[in-house]
């Protein structure tokens, strides 16, 4: 899939400098060195550095002659420093700066030439401070973002309409805007390195593909690969064929190549970018971006890498945002030092609240010292809350899930007041943020009550406080007078009702639901909706926090980890939203990265999914050389379990390995089967070795009998009492333990409503409590065990039928009297075990013994079995009709009881040797 390409620009090209290559000093008579351009938002732009060997060359001398100046102006100031130094050495230091006297008395005894080469000296200095400021800044301004949030998905018109160079030419200078002075010093660089690759290759132009090669060679970029795991010099390689001289290209030797169209598409194109972007500069970046787009065989070498555009594209907007931090950093320091730090209004109007500070916190005062992250990917949700404001509402209440963000989009706003980025009903105010506990503590509830009305009153008095209360729903329940006859919630809506200042508060969805619904403060509020982020806007908000842990860690993080926090996040923690999710495994990723690996090492998705694999139990580490060989050898893994029984450990044994390498819906539970088959011929058995081999232990199994849920009303049992929160048998289980397996046994004795009940899950793969909470059963295998249709299964068996023709026949006749066809359908395998036979009961015995011997060896005993002894046992154990069931019971009495005999009498002791021979009797050596 190739990467979105933008729609071209509609381009004014000079024809005469695209054939010309508009060389030397004359200045062409049709653009006036113009080159390219187009008008758009009132504007003229235009491509005002010439890409040729002459501008090219003309810029070296430049800047080797630049530099020439800083040498030169250096060397004077050093040189006069230096001789002066000398000169306070002879007559001594001490003694000239023991006070301003000596100090003047020595400056006057300087001969003329040494005061002219101090003076020199200084203004050297002077020079070269001057040059090294001047080159950090653009030779120009980009244009003022003109965004507009009332109207954000209107374009923007373009009044000029210019279609023919006379018209460019005769505009004034404060139309036209010269877009190659907003690019940065390594954004022409780029372009000019791109030209001499260029030439260096005869081409006959300067494309694409000559622009992403040279932009590999600056470390901006390079890191950005670096974060995709991609050497900039193996993707050098790759590209370097596009370079590749042939005979029809050598006949241009000597003949000086031409910008292509395509070539002054993506300058044009990194101008809107940028522009887009909000921001002053164009820089390496965008022009990275903008050729990609632009030239499939570049994309072709990027997806050999397995790199996709939304992979590069967040990547990219990771090192603008390093970059757009650090700017607008600079920035926001400017406009902070516009606001009042005492919170007065620029026109000196605003009265003071004393009250209102002693239960409050001045959120811009803290914006204004820095003290707030920055708002990352919240644009949309701020906007929105602008558009309420300017629609004439008060009163706004956030409501979202807890962790998605809602503080960080009020703190967001608090920056954009600092720096008057906001509606005109909101410049100049501050945002307070009121302490709900400050207000309460250490009073009654009619005290909080005039507390809350003093408040208001002082905020309405001083006309520049915005108020925000954050968890509005802990007011509400909060009762005054006998019987709670008044809420204080009732208090706050009284008073916000008919005030004239804004309010903007945040509750939580289960919080809004539970309080303000039947509340009088829901209609004083207009409810503006939180969801949780799009991943793509999570993993932006990693990228913003990652450099505070690099720094801290002193690692590296790459994309790839910064992806998985985001993915897994998303996948396995339901509970939590993003982004603190992701943060939280990302914080715990690099402490992971920096105790395990050290310093100056990097963050990859393995360490990630480590780090998620501790937290969930859940395998998602490479697979190592002895798993894969564990996973091949599967069946034979289970068959020390499990006897016989082919056709469905080979089932199970394929559905694991499909898990285990990610080949499986990701919406459904891991498998989903159905053991059908009389009683004791191993289908919990082999349950409980899926347990065993697959999740770690029998003990990450969950096992509902589901003879207790035969009536409609056990489906609470399962997903809680309505009303009440966490009283689910089945969601606290796998909230618990999200991966595990589920053992639903004798299934055919449930109610079909509760039947219906795991369809949903077998089909979404999740589940709602009564509390509207959602429960994931992606990672979880769910086994069904039934004994329906045994008995018809045993008839069938008597007259010689098939395996297939008898499980065709069970699942369309005999089960409909149990199941639904839906319900049969929901399952990724139906399995039909075999009934036990002779060889098959003496090897269960067999496994059985095994474990005996296992607990006499902990004894220091030793015990066997002869041949003999297992032909009994296999006698004593099985049943016609419950199967290897009775075996336990078996061992139990033949073998067991002789054992603790034994020991009690003390002629079994550590050392001692023992065999169970004929008729389970114990012969002890």
């Amino acid at each position: 899939m190739q990467f979105k390409k933008l729609p071209p620009l509609n381009l004014l090209v000079c024809e005469p400098c695209q054939v010309g290559n508009a060389t030397g000093f004359k200045k062409c008579k049709q653009c006036r060195k113009m080159t390219m351009g187009i008008s758009n938002r009132g504007f003229w732009f235009y491509w005002g550095y010439p890409l040729t060997r002459y501008n090219l060359a003309l810029q070296t001398g430049r800047r080797i002659l630049n530099r020439i100046r800083l040498v030169t102006a250096f060397v004077l100031w050093l040189n006069a420093w230096i001789w002066v130094g000398f000169l306070m050495y002879k007559q001594g230091v001490a003694n000239i700066f023991r006070d301003p006297i000596h100090w003047q008395n020595f400056f006057i005894s300087l001969d003329g030439q040494t005061k002219l080469l101090f003076w020199l000296g200084a203004v050297a200095l002077l020079y070269f401070w001057y040059r090294i400021i001047k080159r950090k800044e653009l030779a120009g301004t980009m244009e003022p973002f003109k965004y507009n949030y009332k109207n954000k998905d209107k374009n923007e018109t373009d009044n000029l309409n210019i279609q023919f160079w006379p018209e460019a030419v005769k505009l004034p200078g404060r139309k036209k805007q010269n877009i190659a002075k907003v690019f940065t010093e390594e954004a022409l660089s780029a372009l000019a390195k791109a030209y001499k690759l260029a030439d260096k290759n005869k081409s006959k132009t300067v494309g694409s593909e000559h622009l992403f090669y040279s932009l590999l060679s600056f470390n901006r970029i390079a890191n950005i690969f670096i974060r995709l795991g991609i050497p900039a010099t193996s993707l050098q390689k790759d590209l370097e064929p596009l370079f590749q001289i042939d005979q029809k290209q050598a006949a241009y030797k000597g003949v000086a190549p031409t910008v292509s169209t395509d070539l002054y598409q993506i300058i044009f194109q990194a101008y809107e970018e940028a522009y887009s972007a909000h921001q002053d500069y164009v820089s390496v970046t965008d022009l990275l971006i903008v050729a990609l787009r632009e030239n499939p065989a570049i994309q072709e070498a990027l997806f050999n890498f397995d790199i996709t555009e939304r992979q590069l594209s967040n990547v990219v907007e990771w090192a603008r945002m390093r970059e757009k931090l650090y700017y607008d950093y600079i920035k926001f320091r400017k406009a902070a030092s516009h606001h009042s730090k005492q919170g007065m209004d620029k026109a000196m109007t605003a009265l003071s609240t004393p009250y209102l500070n002693s239960f409050s916190t001045d959120v811009t005062m803290l914006a204004h010292y820095g003290q707030l992250e920055q708002c990352v990917a919240r644009n949309a949700e701020i906007d929105e809350i602008f558009q309420v404001i300017d629609g004439g509402q008060y009163n706004l209440l956030l409501v979202g899930e807890r962790g998605v963000g809602k503080n960080t989009i009020v703190e967001g706003i608090a920056q954009s007041m600092i720096e008057d980025q906001v509606p005109d009903k909101l410049k100049d105010k501050r945002l307070v943020r009121l302490s709900i506990s400050a207000l309460l503590a250490g009073t009654s509830p009619e005290g909080a009550v005039e507390r809350l009305r003093r408040v208001v009153a002082e905020i309405s008095r001083a006309r520049n406080v915005v108020l925000f209360i954050n968890n509005l729903h802990e007011l509400i329940g909060v009762s005054v007078g006998e019987k709670g006859s008044l809420d204080i919630a009732d208090t706050l809506a009284e008073v916000l009702g008919s005030a004239k200042f804004f309010t903007i508060a945040t509750t939580t969805t289960e919080d809004y639901s539970q309080h303000f619904l039947g509340s009088s403060i829901k209609d004083v509020f207009t409810q503006v909706e939180i969801r949780q982020m799009s991943e793509d806007q999570a993993i932006q908000v990693l990228e913003s926090r990652a450099g505070a842990l690099e720094y801290k860690k002193n690692i590296f993080f790459s994309y790839g980890a910064i992806e998985k926090c985001v993915e897994y996040a998303t996948k396995f923690f339901h509970e939590s939203y993003l982004p603190g999710s992701a943060l939280e495994i990302m914080t715990e990723a690099a402490g992971l990265t920096h105790n395990k690996k050290g310093r100056n090492t990097i963050v990859t998705k393995e360490e990630v999914a480590a780090v998620v694999t501790e937290k969930t139990k859940i395998p998602l580490s490479a697979i190592s050389s002895n798993e894969s060989d564990k996973l091949i050898r599967l069946e034979e893994e289970m068959h020390k379990r499990v006897v016989g029984q082919e056709e469905a450990v080979s089932a199970v044994a394929n559905a694991l390995r499909r898990a285990r390498v990610d080949i499986r819906s990701s919406k459904r539970p891991i498998a989903n089967l159905l053991f059908l088959g009389p009683t004791g011929v191993g289908k919990t058995e082999l349950a409980k070795t899926i347990a065993e081999i697959y999740f770690g232990g029998e003990n990450m199994s969950i096992r509902l009998d589901m003879s207790e849920y035969q009536d409609k009303s056990s489906i609470y049992k399962l997903i809680g009492m309505p009303g009440t929160k966490g009283t689910g048998v089945l969601t606290e289980a796998v909230r618990k333990s999200p991966f595990s397996l589920l053992l639903l046994d004798e299934i055919e004795k449930a109610d079909p409503d509760v039947l219906n009940l795991f369809l949903q899950v077998m089909d979404d793969g999740r589940l709602s409590d009564s509390s509207g909470h959602t429960f994931d059963f992606t990672n979880v295998i769910i086994i069904a065990t039934s004994n329906a249709g045994t008995a018809f299964v045993q008839e069938q068996n008597k007259h010689g039928i098939s395996h297939e023709e008898l499980l065709s026949q069970l699942l369309h006749v005999e089960l409909k009297q149990y199941f639904r066809p839906e319900f049969l359908n929901r399952f990724d395998g139906i399995v039909l075990f075999n009934a036990l036979n002779r060889e098959d009961i003496k090897k269960i015995a067999g496994l059985m013994f095994a474990h005996i011997v296992k607990d006499m060896d902990e004894k220091g005993v030793t015990l066997t079995a002869t041949d003999e002894a297992l032909e009994f046992l296999a006698d004593a154990g099985f049943d016609q009709e419950f199967g290897a069931r009775p075996m336990r019971r078996a061992l139990q009495e033949k073998v067991e009881n002789q054992l603790a005999e034994l020991l009690l009498q003390g002629k079994l002791k550590r050392g001692s040797k023992a065999t169970v021979g004929a008729g389970g009797q114990i012969m002890v050596e």
